[in-house]
């Protein structure tokens, strides 16, 4: 997943966990500069964190608006004939300071939410949303860019200078440039207020899955599980001061090993549902009367802005161009993947009935009897790989993959300020071995940080105020063992692990000049192609064999379990496709709506799956009620991007099978040149072209994951 963008245009040892009396006092003791606003004399110029503390955001903030006003001030004020320079350029050299502490604080506020940053969080977004809409709907800057648009024929661009002038005469105008002055603020009060409803959507659905600890008691609840389960939910029971001899928390990974192994089926419902019922029960943390306000205030905005629906909106700029394209696309791998998956019900229904279950299977039996087909079937169980998947060694493996595929290379370093002791640093070096990025890595989950997997960055490389290197970062939520012990993955880990690199290698390997086209910047439905693509590699022989190594013996994984993993790819396919389609699915069928949006957010959910056909022993990967992507993140009418992303990954490795060599020096001279370095420079379909020589088809996406009408 890739986190949003701020500006438009344990032990912690991070001082934003610092009491507020300890702030006060400290304030009162000695005056001190804001770390925010002053120049970073750190290694790499990183953040101070341990100088940061949360009274230093708000101030931060007021200072870098009122200096990116003036900035934008004198560019609309110019009298000179307008030039790329002097309007876009220099609207991408403005807002340094701004942006440099919203970025510190926006990431932060993923990974170490802590009282004092969620108070906050609300506020200072609305004061961003505010402060980006005065600049985009400012009639004195928008007629600089369109005077500027206007003569684009005559100017003397180059493609990334034609492509970024493009973006942002058409941002200008979806923000509401063309709009009247009373419509315009309507446009702002709308925006504002879904900067703080997405921000308490988040807070509620951290607050909702920390709060939920299911305790194993006795011997008999450990039934099934693994030894480093038990563990490492001995190590959570005591973080969390529980009485017992492990609990089981809402992070993935923990319930879904769980869900895998628990041979206790009355638990493994109470999982299930506890999951389920995250952000979607009565009180505090319930957020579905948020998502009808979001819903209701997004389709408003949209018919401001002329579309018939919010989706419309969305999509009018992606690759996609509309729902409807985006929804036979869709519909097309639905069909496919539910087919499968009635498939693969039937083979774990009976497996069940000779497994002594009575009555039909549910939700919660999925995981369970899946891992016992995939057993017989394929003689490959979790608890067979795990071992093996030690999580240092696939730190190595993610490294050495980028090594061969584009000629970079990594060392861990010291010395560098981090948000948390657990964080590890490396620095990125080019195929001459000139320092090229740094990159943290924070692996293990916590309390206070948010559940999920991502990538941003704390700077992006771009050429316009110099050679400026990127500074970026991958977030997972691996439950960490105890001192002493391994941290071992699941097979699904490592490919998290991959897919978040991914993104990490898109925002490292740009090679651009303007910030605005830098890594990760391109369209929502691009964006998780890099990132997909890499998961291919996981299962290869060439990283099973160097790095799947035995934690207490060093004893390379046999190549006979390498086979059976290979083998079992495409197992349970069918369902795991099945319950993201769903989620897609329904995100843009809430966003396609025309009118009100309906008052009970369950009834509406239960219509729109069933409107497809789901079946019920597949549960819905995210429901509305935790459903960040689309209520909090950028993914609002886009959680589709995945599976999009997913026909052109599919289709892209592909290119390197064709070879008959995964790591094809040709083919990955071109994915870097035209995917991983490009950024936003230009048309993402015309640089997939010419990478791959042609536009891209489903059909490697159905063959990739074995699914079939019949």
């Amino acid at each position: 997943m890739k986190r949003r963008d701020f500006l438009a245009g344990g032990a912690v040892t991070v001082a934003v966990s610092t009491s507020e009396g300890a702030v006060a006092a400290a304030t009162k003791a000695k005056a001190r500069a804001n770390p925010l606003l002053a120049t970073w004399k750190t290694k790499w110029g990183v953040p101070p964190f341990d100088q940061i503390r949360p009274s230093d955001f708000t101030p931060a903030f007021e200072t870098g608006m009122a200096r990116n006003l003036a900035e934008i001030a004198k560019i609309a004020a110019n009298k000179a004939p307008v030039t790329f320079n002097n309007v876009i350029g220099a609207m991408e050299r403005s807002g340094q300071d701004l942006n440099r502490a919203a970025t510190v604080f926006f990431n932060l506020s993923g990974m170490l939410s802590t009282p004092a940053i969620q108070k906050i969080e609300g506020p200072l977004s609305a004061k961003l949303s505010a402060h980006n809409n005065a600049i985009s709907q400012d009639p004195a800057v928008f007629a600089r860019v369109k005077a500027l648009y206007d003569s684009r024929a005559t100017q003397n661009l180059n493609a990334a200078q034609s492509k970024l002038l493009e973006d942002t005469y058409s941002s200008f105008v979806r923000s509401g440039a063309l709009l009247t002055k009373e419509q315009k603020k309507r446009v702002a009060d709308i925006d504002a207020r879904l900067s703080t409803l997405q921000v308490t959507f988040g807070q509620n659905v951290l607050a909702s899955q920390s709060a939920y600890a299911l305790p194993l008691k006795s011997q008999a609840d450990l039934a099934g599980l693994s030894e480093s389960f038990i563990v490492s939910a001995a190590a959570e029971a005591k973080e969390r001061k529980i009485d017992a001899l492990g609990v089981v928390t809402l992070t993935r990974s923990s319930f879904e090993p769980f869900l895998t192994m628990s041979t206790r089926r009355d638990l493994r419902e109470a999982v299930q549902k506890g999951w389920m019922a995250v952000g979607g029960t009565p009180g505090t943390s319930d957020n579905r009367p948020l998502i009808i306000e979001i819903i209701n205030l997004r389709n408003e905005k949209a018919k401001l802005l002329g579309f018939k629906s919010f989706a419309h909106f969305q999509l009018d700029n992606k690759m996609a161009k509309t729902p409807e394209a985006a929804m036979d696309m869709m519909m097309g791998v639905w069909k496919a993947s539910l087919a499968t998956a009635k498939r693969e019900r039937a083979m774990l229904q009976d497996l069940a009935a000779k497994d002594g279950l009575e009555g039909p299977l549910q939700s919660w039996d999925w995981w369970h009897y899946a891992e016992k087909v995939r057993k017989a079937k394929f003689d490959v169980d979790e608890a067979e790989t795990k071992p093996y998947l030690e999580l240092n060694q696939m730190i190595e493996a993610i490294h050495w993959n980028a090594n061969q595929l584009f000629g970079i290379t990594f060392k861990k370093i010291h010395g560098v300020p981090t948000w948390h002791p657990d964080v590890v640093v490396y620095e990125v070096y080019d195929s001459n071995g000139a320092p090229m990025a740094l990159w943290y890595g924070d692996f293990f989950a916590r309390q206070g940080k948010q559940s999920g997997a991502w990538m941003s960055s704390f700077r992006d490389q771009q050429r316009l105020i110099g050679d400026i290197k990127p500074v970026v970062y991958n977030v997972c939520n691996y439950t960490k063992a105890p001192k002493g012990k391994p941290n071992l993955l699941s097979l699904d880990d490592v490919s998290t692990l991959f897919h978040e690199f991914g993104h990490a290698l898109h925002g490292m390997l740009s090679n651009v000049t303007y910030p605005s086209q830098s890594g990760t910047n391109v369209k929502r439905d691009f964006v998780e192609f890099p990132s997909q693509l890499m998961e291919h590699w996981v299962t290869t022989p060439e990283i099973l064999t160097r790095f799947a190594k035995h934690h207490a013996t060093g004893e390379v994984i046999p190549k006979a379990l390498v086979d059976k993993i290979i083998a079992a790819k495409n197992f349970n396919q069918g369902w795991a496709t099945s319950e993201f389609m769903m989620a897609a699915i329904m995100d843009m069928k809430m966003h396609m709506i025309e009118g009100p949006a309906p008052t009970d957010v369950d009834a509406w959910e239960q219509e729109m799956l069933a409107s497809i056909g789901s079946i019920p022993e597949i549960v819905v990967r995210y429901r509305p009620g935790y459903f960040k992507h689309t209520f909090e993140g950028g993914y609002a009418a886009g959680y589709y991007s995945y599976i999009w992303a997913a026909v052109l990954e599919c289709d892209a490795f592909q290119a390197f099978v064709e070879k008959g060599n995964v790591y094809d020096p040709q083919t990955a001279a071109r994915l870097k040149e035209f995917i991983f370095a490009s950024g936003g420079q230009a048309d993402p379909m015309d640089n997939y072209i010419h990478f791959r020589g042609r536009a891209p088809g489903v059909e490697a996406l159905l063959k990739d994951r074995d699914l079939k009408l019949s």
